[in-house]
């Protein structure tokens, strides 16, 4: 991938501006369409015609590239019908998944679920084509191999290809190496899905319509669905902190905890559920800061399924943060994450169709971030505080912007702005069912989830200090969500990738729109 560049958005302009610069001594070009700006390579602008709405960008070639995966299915079912059992039981997994994924495309094409199990049958088929050579030989291991690396790309030309994409989002150009890293995208969201807990089915599902219809009531009489902003208290200082056992190997790394203190309103539904669960009620966060003078801050907001000292500081990079730009880090851990979680799988309950569960842990992670936001200010002597953000934390982030007016500035990458959405789109149909059938429906979750929202709120840190950038094929936070919060902050800095999810601080254009930002929040220094 080449480096990237950076340009602030410009409210005045109507017309596309290309731009040659050199950045590491290589020529890179800068485009900016109306006032969304593309980093890196001319990425072409995909402008519906008159009458027509956002659609797919590769939607005619799906039925040839859904051909590979049903190929690969049938060789791993043929090979697989052999006498002995361990043949069968290697070729189950790869051979189902593939076929009745690459059937079911071209029946039900564009459903997000079906390249989420079809990735994963395709990365199973190339793990076991290497035992599989004892059982049926290395040619025919060798073809099973390649059919299923190529149902992996395939996977990802169509998840991409059959996605949406908004007139603002630049046209991704899809090449072998950027299918394949859409598909890892759908192979995350897989383990996502199926590790989702608890299931919203049966008696769940009878418990949510009737905690959601008694919450809308309550919350529209506090006025809270009309000013959600108002539905969150303004929590106590942070007096007493404890140090954690947690370690890293990053020099100066600690582990500190407290009580979060935070309680759903009373009378609220679903507070004493919340409550309940104990390791939850007690805040972690983990910090890297520098000795001596006082430094500004960066609070680091992870991902889902995340929370580990290892995890958390790998995504953020303190080699590019704490050492190369002189930044003191804080890292809060996201409620029921990491050693807050509340069953066996970090971050269970935030977007399991819960609704309740959705809007607390929304809740709870603001209260405690602004606890911690203030303690920097007030304890550590913070000259300035900036929040950065990823997936769930870039939702984190565009939340708390809504309800920290002390926050100098706030970039968010991938943000999923709209649980809601995300939920209803990749759920297991299993859940959605038994949701549907009690009435339960996607406005209404999405409604009731106004005061967590930051599609819902305006943003109290200023337009030259809040800043997006995304994946153009990101398959675990489409696109549209980072339009999305876009389109809600009147168009701010922007930056665009060509990647899938997985880039992040790895990528320059990330690593420029957030220090341009940090610029315009004189969190680092003007450079000459």
């Amino acid at each position: 991938m080449r480096d990237l560049s950076i340009l602030p958005a410009r409210s005045a302009a109507k017309t596309n501006i290309v731009e040659a610069t050199s950045t590491n001594k290589r020529s890179l070009a800068r485009t900016m369409h109306g006032d969304a700006t593309v980093i890196g390579e001319p990425m072409e602008r995909h402008t519906p015609k008159e009458g027509e709405t956002p659609g797919p960008v590769v939607l005619r070639l799906w039925p040839i590239a859904a051909t590979p995966p049903m190929i690969a299915g049938a060789l791993w079912l043929w090979f697989g019908a052999h006498d002995e059992l361990l043949a069968m039981l290697l070729a189950a997994v790869p051979g189902v998944l593939l076929l009745s994924t690459g059937l079911s495309n071209l029946l039900w094409s564009a459903d997000p679920r079906i390249f989420q199990f079809m990735s994963t049958g395709a990365l199973s088929g190339m793990v076991l084509a290497f035992p599989f050579v004892f059982v049926v030989g290395p040619l025919a291991a060798l073809a099973l191999l390649v059919a299923s690396a190529a149902s992996f790309v395939a996977t990802g030309y169509l998840a991409v290809g059959q996605e949406p994409v908004a007139p603002e989002a630049p046209k991704p150009e899809m090449d072998f190496g950027l299918a394949a890293r859409a598909a890892w995208d759908e192979v995350s969201m897989c383990g996502i899905v199926l590790s989702t807990s608890p299931l919203a089915v049966g008696r769940n599902a009878t418990r949510i319509r009737r905690e959601m219809d008694e919450a809308l009531e309550m919350f529209d009489g506090h006025g809270w669905l009309d000013d959600p902003a108002t539905y969150h208290r303004t929590p106590p200082p942070l007096e007493n902190m404890d140090q954690g056992a947690l370690i890293h190997n990053e020099a100066g790394f600690e582990h500190i905890l407290f009580d979060s203190l935070y309680e759903p309103h009373p009378e609220e539904p679903g507070r004493k559920r919340w409550l309940s669960h104990e390791w939850n009620r007690t805040a972690h966060a983990w910090v890297l800061r520098h000795p001596g003078e006082p430094r500004p801050w960066v609070v680091c907001l992870h991902g889902i399924r995340m929370g580990s000292p290892k995890a958390d500081l790998r995504l953020f990079r303190p080699d590019y943060l704490y050492h190369g730009l002189g930044l003191n880090l804080l890292f809060p851990i996201l409620p029921t994450h990491g050693p807050r979680r509340v069953g066996a799988v970090s971050g269970d309950r935030v977007l399991s169709g819960d609704a309740m569960d959705t809007l607390h842990a929304g809740a709870q992670m603001a209260w405690d971030v602004r606890r911690l936001t203030a303690w920097l200010r007030i304890s550590q002597d913070a000259p300035s505080v900036g929040v950065l953000g990823k997936s769930l934390g870039g939702y984190s982030a565009a939340l708390l912007s809504c309800l920290d007016g002390g926050v100098d500035c706030v970039v968010v990458g991938s943000p999923a702005a709209d649980p809601t959405r995300l939920f209803w789109q990749n759920a297991l149909s299993l859940s959605t069912r038994y949701l549907k059938a009690e009435g339960v429906r996607e406005e209404d979750t999405a409604r009731l989830l106004r005061p967590v929202s930051p599609l819902a709120m305006e943003p109290l840190v200023g337009h030259d200090r809040r800043a997006i950038f995304a994946g153009v094929a990101d398959r675990v936070v489409p696109p549209i969500e980072a339009v999305s919060l876009w389109r809600h902050w009147r168009e701010p800095r922007i930056a665009w990738y060509r990647g899938t999810h997985r880039g992040f601080l790895r990528i320059p254009g990330g690593r420029a729109v957030l220090e341009e930002t940090l610029r315009a929040a004189k969190i680092l220094p003007e450079t000459r």
